[in-house]
């Protein structure tokens, strides 16, 4: 097996999320069809001398002792309960930070696979699974890959069939970023609605892309869109501006991240032009049937 060796570690995005009721640990309960998509940080780990881990990001911000990767290396080194060979972790970051988009926990998840198999650890997907979920709500979906239905706080997962093909188009505005703790604590479930995703479900099982595009279409997508986007006058305008155009974005998770899908790369590489033109950051990508594809 080549000791050295790199993996990807691919974003989200959320198609339908429904928050619910609070829960006693503090996180809400939610349902959320999650979908993984081909923009990808890039995870390195190299033989080095001597024990343990040693971990450096292209992002030097990103390089502190509290980063996901050093978290779930040390999960897993306290897992094994012994000493481990010495591996340094190179993170090259490609996927934007606090967008909505799952970064860290794709890290996560990257790093208890790529750990796992190079020290040799053997441990099942049930396992690393229940270890993702001690480190955040999205690391088992990031562990999983696909598509899939989350509940609980996102860590009871139901495979889906794979989406169809889409061309994805990412909005994602500039100096703006929006924590995943202040999203959910930012609404009142009793003013604001809940989509239903059985619509989403059935398009998805019956592989329609008509009706996914639908679903998208019909405004109220997201339960944490309708509590984020009045106060972000940056929001609000670039969605209003796309809507203008015919087009058909929606919040991904807890935002700042706007999506549109299309089954056509001619209008994706359009719209990624004229979102760039706004002063907005675009990413022409696509969506992806499983982890790393």
């Amino acid at each position: 097996m080549e000791r050295n060796f790199s993996l990807k570690a691919p974003a989200k995005i959320n198609l339908g999320l429904t928050v619910l009721a609070r829960r006693t640990d503090g996180y809400h309960e939610i349902e959320s069809v999650m979908q993984q998509i081909s923009l990808a940080d890039t995870l390195f780990f190299e033989a080095v001398s001597g024990s343990r881990w040693h971990f450096f990001c292209t992002d030097q911000q990103l390089s502190g002792a509290d980063n996901l990767v050093n978290r779930a290396a040390a999960l897993l080194e306290q897992q094994a309960g012994k000493a481990l060979a010495g591996v340094r972790i190179t993170l090259y970051k490609n996927i934007p930070v606090a967008a909505g988009l799952a970064g860290g926990s794709a890290d996560a998840a990257a790093t208890l696979r790529g750990l796992n198999q190079f020290w040799n650890l053997g441990l099942d997907k049930t396992t690393l699974l229940k270890m993702g979920a001690l480190l955040g709500s999205d690391v088992p979906f990031c562990l999983q890959g696909g598509t899939a239905l989350a509940r609980g706080r996102g860590e009871q997962l139901e495979k889906l069939p794979p989406l169809p093909f889409f061309w994805l188009v990412l909005v994602l505005p500039t100096n703006l970023q929006m924590s995943t703790s202040a999203a959910y604590s930012s609404f009142d479930l009793n003013q604001i609605g809940t989509p239903s995703l059985h619509p989403l479900l059935e398009a998805i099982r019956k592989g329609s892309k008509r009706k996914i595009l639908g679903w998208l279409g019909r405004g109220f997508t997201n339960t944490l869109e309708t509590a984020l986007l009045p106060g972000s006058t940056q929001l609000q305008n670039i969605k209003r501006k796309l809507e203008n155009l015919g087009l058909q974005p929606v919040l991904s998770g807890s935002g700042p991240t706007l999506f549109i899908l299309t089954e056509k790369y001619s209008l994706a590489r359009v719209t990624a032009r004229v979102i760039e033109q706004e002063g907005c950051r675009a990413y022409l990508c696509w969506t992806t049937a499983d982890r790393g594809s």
